[in-house]
C-alpha cells in the first residue's frame, strides 16, 4: 500500500494548518494498492519522536470502508458532513474524540507519522475507544501497512 498527501511531501513539514497553531483539521489523505481481503481500514496518527513513550496518539480514524480511496482534507473533531459515515474517532492521547494536529516545541523539530492499516477483519469498535483498546483489537488482523511521515518545527510566538 501507498500513503499520501496533497498537502505535503512525505517526511516534510505538515503547514501550520493541520497543527493547533492553526486550524486543527486533518490533512487529505489518499491511498493505494489496498491487499484483497481487506475488511476494514484504519488510520493513525501519532507523534514519533523517541521521547514520545509510549507513542502519542494525535488521531485514530477506524472503521473506514475498504473501498474508500481517501479521505477528505478538514475532518476534526466535529461530525463533517465530507466525513465517510462508516467511520469512528477514537479517544487521542490529549483526551479529545477526533483529530489534534501536531504542537510541538518551538525551535524544535518533531516527527510524526499517519499510518494506514488494512485488517482482515472488522474491528467490532464503538466510537471513542483509547489506543490501547485499538491496539488489542488490531493485534494479529494486520493485513498490510503504509506510512507518511511528517515534521513540525513550531514557529516563535
Amino acid at each position: 500500500m501507498k500513503l499520501t498527501s496533497r498537502a505535503f511531501d512525505d517526511r516534510g513539514q505538515i503547514p501550520a494548518r493541520y497543527t493547533r497553531d492553526g486550524e486543527n483539521v486533518a490533512p487529505p489523505l489518499a491511498w493505494e494498492d489496498v491487499p484483497d481481503g481487506t475488511a476494514e481500514l484504519a488510520v493513525v496518527f501519532e507523534c514519533t519522536t523517541p521521547t514520545a513513550q509510549p507513542p502519542f496518539t494525535q488521531w485514530l480514524l477506524y472503521g473506514i470502508d475498504p473501498t474508500r480511496r481517501e479521505l477528505p482534507e478538514g475532518l476534526g473533531h466535529k461530525r463533517d458532513p465530507d466525513e465517510p459515515p462508516e467511520a469512528l474517532h477514537g479517544t487521542n492521547s490529549m483526551g479529545n474524540v477526533g483529530y489534534d494536529g501536531p504542537l510541538g516545541s518551538t525551535g524544535k523539530r518533531v516527527s510524526y507519522v499517519f499510518r494506514l492499516l488494512a485488517l482482515d477483519q472488522p474491528l467490532g469498535l464503538e466510537a471513542a475507544v483509547h489506543r490501547d483498546a485499538f491496539d488489542e483489537s488490531t493485534r494479529g488482523h494486520i493485513l498490510a501497512e503504509a506510512e507518511l511521515g511528517c515534521t513540525y518545527d513550531r514557529p516563535p510566538v
